[in-house]
């Protein structure tokens, strides 16, 4: 794999190594990937230079357009986590052409991973995001295994797309996206983690939320303990990572957890209310129960599971 220290030595070669980029879709379809991971690398190292991304929008285009081979349509959707979307000029057209691409492909965790990631990255870009298919925040509910290093994961945690999220109004999709974004590998963009709180004391109050509360709990419990591993473990695993990065993330995991803990109990105090007001209004309404013992009517009451 090559490497690439200081990009503007290249940059001159841009137009060299975009012309790479059909060969390497050609290796990538015989099952040759060292091509094609070497031009995702150099796109990604030298995605701020937009002349990359003009020059291949044609081809990407053409690949994805009704009628091509799934091959070069799978293809492009493990290459899309490594296209920078906002220097495209038409993101509108291939951020609706990789959709309908995504739903030609049969699913592997890896095809679920290029797609989270790509859906991530496009989604914290407020122009993009509105031309995002409804449809797309579904492949969320997958909760394919995203990697330590995961381009879309933090900037998918802005204000805007918790926001965007939530408004979906389907809760399986938000606690799916919790569990994705929340994570020992990355911190919370700052507005984003306050949006949490707000949702998790809206969103997922309430004894109906409780399966919901204790997923979500479990998963910070997990998270917060692999932090405890510590700074040394985890930058192994994650170069990027410092240590502020961990501190940051302790305290706004830490902090989520409290207010989770927090609503989790106010509905288990109101799960305990109405349990004893159903027993008082059994035994009130029905003669025959009032001289069997409480223990017998706690068995016999159907409460859900915690």
């Amino acid at each position: 794999m090559i490497r690439v220290g200081d990009p503007h030595p290249i940059a001159s070669k841009c137009e060299a190594i975009t012309a790479l980029f059909p060969y390497a879709i050609w290796r990538e379809q015989a099952g040759k990937r060292d091509v094609f991971d070497t031009f995702l690398r150099l796109a990604s190292d030298l995605g701020r230079f937009g002349s990359v991304w003009h020059r291949i929008e044609p081809l990407v285009v053409m690949m994805l357009e009704e009628g091509s081979q799934v091959s070069l349509k799978e293809a492009i959707i493990l290459a899309a986590p490594y296209f920078d979307w906002k220097k495209f000029g038409n993101g509108e057209r291939l951020i609706q052409l990789w959709a309908a691409a995504g739903l030609e492909i049969p699913y592997t965790d890896k095809i679920g991973q290029s797609v989270v990631d790509a859906l991530l990255q496009i989604a914290c870009c407020s122009p993009l995001r509105p031309h995002i298919p409804v449809g797309m925040w579904l492949w969320l509910n997958k909760r394919p295994s995203l990697p330590p290093v995961c381009s879309g994961r933090r900037p998918g945690t802005t204000q805007g797309v918790v926001r965007t999220v939530r408004d979906l109004g389907d809760i399986d999709t938000l606690k799916s996206y919790l569990l994705l974004v929340w994570s020992e590998w990355n911190d919370l963009v700052v507005l984003g983690a306050k949006e949490m709180t707000r949702s998790l004391q809206e969103d997922f109050s309430g004894i109906g939320m409780l399966r919901h509360q204790e997923d979500l709990l479990h998963h910070l419990d997990r998270v917060l303990g692999e932090l405890g591993r510590g700074f040394k473990y985890l930058h192994q695993h994650n170069p990027s990572l410092g240590q502020s990065d961990v501190l940051q993330m302790k305290l706004q995991y830490g902090r989520l957890g409290e207010t989770l803990l927090e609503v989790h109990a106010k509905a288990l105090v109101t799960l305990d209310r109405e349990s004893l007001t159903f027993i008082i209004l059994l035994r009130s309404t029905n003669p025959r129960t009032r001289t069997e013992s409480h223990s017998t009517f706690m068995c016999a009451i159907p409460l859900p599971c915690l």
